[in-house]
């Protein structure tokens, strides 16, 4: 459970918040308060949205901050007032408070499905944006990144079932390590045929908590997809 203040939480769109129509590479939510998806293109989770709160508390000051001094860095970032949140942000969030309240949240997007996706270095740059602009804050925050290990969704035909466990470990190895750079070094191909288009999500997080080490708490092989959690603690 994070509780002290705003919890950052980075994650992708399954074409949920989004569409063909636009598909930003990064993007801070903000406003007062976002809404849940009504319906996941994930049907499989649409039964569990259903018994979870229809709307969140955001952390409006913490999420103007990100995307000002993101573009005054030079990060083209994408914002958004209206767009709702998915499965990927509302599992771990509700599975990590329970029945407790929630905190404001600063939800941020990466487009790890639709070509051309941005890299992991510059993910991992933008962590260090990041963690710049929370150094600089009165608030202490948290930040978490969600998307499975290796798997392939629906439109990866014919691999949907598919994972890649020796890359699984591969990656873990150098998250234990605090090895960035092989994990910097790694390109969308790579990423993508390992299926680990989603660990976009975590090299944000990993330039935000750098130079910590990942302390691995749970891997597990499951059918169609690999997991992990993992923690990292900063002083």
């Amino acid at each position: 459970m994070w509780g002290r203040g705003p919890l950052i939480v980075v994650a992708d769109d399954h074409l949920n918040a989004f569409s063909f129509n636009a598909v930003p590479a990064l993007c801070v939510r903000i406003g007062r308060d976002v809404q849940r998806m009504t319906q996941d293109h994930a049907e499989a989770f649409d039964k569990v949205l259903e018994h979870m709160p229809e709307r969140y508390p955001l952390h409006e000051d913490l999420a103007n901050a990100i995307l000002e001094q993101g573009l005054e860095a030079g990060f083209d970032l994408a914002l958004s007032w209206e767009a709702p949140v998915d499965h990927a942000f509302l599992s771990p969030v509700n599975t990590m408070h329970g029945a407790r309240p929630i905190p404001p949240l600063v939800p941020i997007w990466v487009n790890c499905f639709v070509a051309p996706q941005p890299t992991a270095r510059r993910c991992f740059a933008f962590g260090q944006h990041i963690a710049r602009v929370v150094a600089r804050s009165p608030w202490s925050v948290g930040i978490i990144a969600t998307g499975g290990l290796s798997h392939f969704p629906e439109l990866s035909l014919p691999r949907v079932g598919e994972t890649d466990t020796v890359f699984d470990r591969k990656l873990i190895h150098w998250m234990e390590r605090g090895e960035h750079e092989p994990l910097l070094e790694l390109t969308t191909a790579e990423l993508h045929k390992a299926g680990e288009h989603e660990f976009l999500n975590w090299m944000v997080l990993l330039g935000a908590v750098t130079p910590a080490r990942a302390d691995v708490r749970y891997f597990g092989e499951l059918r169609r997809i690999n997991m992990a959690a993992v923690e990292w603690s900063l002083p």
